[in-house]
């Protein structure tokens, strides 16, 4: 993999030893896209047991507990001790816990679809969560390289996903706040709902010394982190406002039902709307069941059957395509020669209107309310 001028890795092939068989391309799910396909169902709720410490439902980790169950092990992305985010391997629930919660940076895949194939062949059970581009490249993999290897076994899992930024601006950002603290960073929550799930915060978690509330583990050491609205925070407003994107994201060939994924997973945004009895601000799943497979490991879950216009209407992950931000080009042409890396790119974040942070500061304050009295 090379390491482009914008943080992003694309494959590259050794001319010394390619062959030119074409077999990387024909498994690319850009240049070879899947055929688009609608939901059998789309539905919504959450897990009672699950809930308080996921971002959003808590369907994963109940889907996840199936697999488990059944001896089976899940593949899900995790942030490593350095900051960078990979996909690995889980065989328990204690393991698949570092894949809860969404990494808003693209993976690094490392052996793992082909640890895939071979638990597979081994007569395993395995899910695999990812982007719909990561499952897509899994399934084209597969077809390839697995002929006759029975799938039955096999759950793909993907989001609804709006694009995602590149392993090197997060380093460079990640290197920024351990600087401006004081501290190394030792994990990080990119969206955090203890305040709210409507309006989540961003929390950096440092070993020792840091601004913000100092707190002492388990094990006695000292820990800090710094809490911030994700609006406030620039690495996630530039996400959240598409500038900070793939440029592939910009007109994703596998969004909308073209990953071939079992189950699609997304914040149910509609909740007002669509199952007003769980607009608690405590988070609630929205979820397409793309194959009869994907229905079964709902089981027992108690989700609701949903209109798909209403319950999607109010996630962009959904939309075919985004647009490329008029200033994108300028904000990675002076990346690298940027002095302080967060006041650069907070000049680059499009400032709410006043009174539209008044309407969402009272909507929020409403939102709180409402939560402390359900609770």
């Amino acid at each position: 993999m090379r390491r482009d001028c914008e943080g992003f890795d694309y494959p590259l092939a050794n001319p010394d030893r390619c062959i030119g068989c074409g077999k990387c391309e024909s498994v690319c799910p850009v240049l070879e896209p899947l055929e688009s396909r609608s939901p059998l169902a789309v539905m919504g709720g959450r897990s009672d047991e699950f809930v308080e410490e996921s971002a959003s439902g808590g369907v994963f980790p109940h889907v996840a507990r199936r697999v488990i169950g059944n001896g089976g092990v899940v593949f899900g992305a995790a942030v490593e001790e350095d900051m960078t985010v990979a996909h690995c391997e889980a065989g328990s629930m204690d393991e698949v816990n570092r894949f809860r919660g969404p990494k808003y940076v693209q993976s690094e895949l490392y052996a793992a679809f082909e640890d895939v194939h071979d638990r597979l062949c081994d007569g395993m059970d395995v899910l695999f969560s990812g982007t719909p581009c990561q499952v897509a490249g899994l399934r084209k993999y597969l077809d390839k390289k697995a002929h006759g290897l029975d799938l039955s076994a096999l759950v793909t899992v993907d989001f609804a996903c709006h694009g995602v930024p590149g392993p090197g601006l997060w380093e460079k950002y990640a290197g920024s706040m351990e600087r401006a603290y004081g501290s190394g960073m030792t994990g990080v929550r990119f969206r955090d709902k203890k305040r709210s799930w409507f309006h989540y915060d961003v929390v950096y978690e440092f070993a020792c010394s840091a601004d913000g509330s100092s707190v002492t583990r388990d094990d006695g050491a000292c820990s800090s982190s710094v809490r911030r609205k994700y609006v406030e925070d620039p690495y996630m407003a530039l996400f959240v406002q598409d500038m900070t994107l793939r440029p592939s994201c910009y007109k994703c060939p596998v969004r909308c039902g073209r990953s071939g994924s079992d189950l699609t997973l997304a914040d149910l945004w509609s909740v007002r709307q669509s199952m007003p009895r769980l607009d608690d601000d405590r988070g609630a799943s929205l979820v397409l069941v793309n194959t009869e497979k994907g229905r079964r490991l709902l089981e027992g879950l108690g989700l609701e059957e949903l209109v798909p216009e209403l319950a999607m209407g109010n996630n962009g992950g959904f939309a075919e395509s985004v647009p490329v931000p008029e200033r994108r080009k300028e904000f990675f042409d002076s990346l690298d020669s940027a002095g302080d890396l967060q006041s650069y790119m907070s000049g680059f974040v499009r400032r709410v209107p006043l009174s539209k942070r008044i309407v969402r500061a009272v909507r929020a304050a409403l939102v709180g309310l409402k939560r402390r009295i359900i609770r």
